[in-house]
Order: C-alpha cells, then structure tokens, then sequence
C-alpha cells in the first residue's frame, strides 16, 4: 500500500511521509568525487539492473555490427514481399517525415502543408530509388496532379479504351 500523503511545509502540494519537502521545494542532493568513488566501490560485482540487453554499450555494438549493409537490404526485400504496397519502399517514415520537415513546404506550388498533407514524390516513378535527386515534397494537391494520368478517371477512360482496342484486334 503507498505511503499517505501529506502536504509540503513550504508550498502546500502533497509530498511523501518520509520527505521533508516536496520534489519542488527540496533541493538536490551533490554528489561529491567521494560520494561517488564510494558507491562505484560499493556497486563493483553486482549485476546491473539493464531494461534490456540493446541498452548495455557492448551488446548495443553488436547489434550495430550485425546489421550490416547486405542484411539491411535482405530485410527490406523480405518486408517488401509482405507488403508489397509499402507507401515509401525501404525509405522509412522517419526519414521521409525528416525530408518533409527540412523542406517545409511545396516545392511546386510553395504551400506550407497546413490545411493538406506535404507527400514525398518519386520524379522517376520507381519507389525504390530514393536518391535525394530523385525525391520531391510536394502538396497532397500537386502530388496528385503528377499522377493524374496514372489514377483517376484518366486512367480508367484510357485502360478502357486500351482494353477495347484489345480486343478488337483479337
């Protein structure tokens, strides 16, 4: 069961039974080149209490070593055969987010993003080339003028026309 709580003599917010003061009003206690010689003595030998293995700096390195460039781009044609309708295709929404916030704005039309989404634009059409030359921001409006031919009705009219020219000539 928790420890009641009781107000703080100084400031009236509610502080531990055992604490002087509230976090607030205490201060902090300076740890001294003594202090902390004595517990480094103190804490030599025992097992330390780690959240998780990738956080110790040697395993951390390992894991770092471990991945190296081949088995990065195995993982992402494995993801791929997944979901192989992966919005950027190996360019990660950290990246693509940090892209968008260093442009910060349409590169077409020039709008801030505010009352649409900015997107990241293929200029080659091949969602996996994400050479900086190659990527683009723009506004969801200009995104989807660049693919107007593509989507839409554009492109259904002229799949329709396409497959009615097919099979004419069959």
């Amino acid at each position: 069961m928790p420890w009641k709580k009781v107000p703080c003599p100084v400031c009236g917010q509610p502080k531990s039974r055992k604490a002087q003061a509230c976090r607030k009003c205490s201060t902090p206690y300076e740890r001294s080149p003594e202090w902390r010689e004595n517990m480094s003595q103190r804490m030599k030998g025992k097992k330390k209490g780690y959240p998780s293995a990738s956080t110790r700096p040697e395993v951390a390195a390992k894991i770092q070593a471990w991945w190296t460039p081949e088995r990065r781009e195995a993982k992402r044609q494995e993801t791929l055969k997944r979901n192989p309708d992966a919005r950027y295709h190996g360019l990660s929404a950290r990246v693509a987010r940090r892209l968008v916030e260093a442009v910060s704005k349409c590169e077409k039309c020039g709008h801030d993003g505010s009352e649409s989404r900015l997107d990241i634009h293929h200029r080659d059409r091949d969602k996996h080339n994400h050479s900086l030359v190659n990527l683009i921001v723009l506004c969801h409006r200009c995104h989807m003028g660049e693919h107007r031919e593509e989507i839409g009705w554009a492109a259904y009219h002229k799949n329709r026309k396409n497959r009615g020219e097919k099979n004419d000539h069959d």
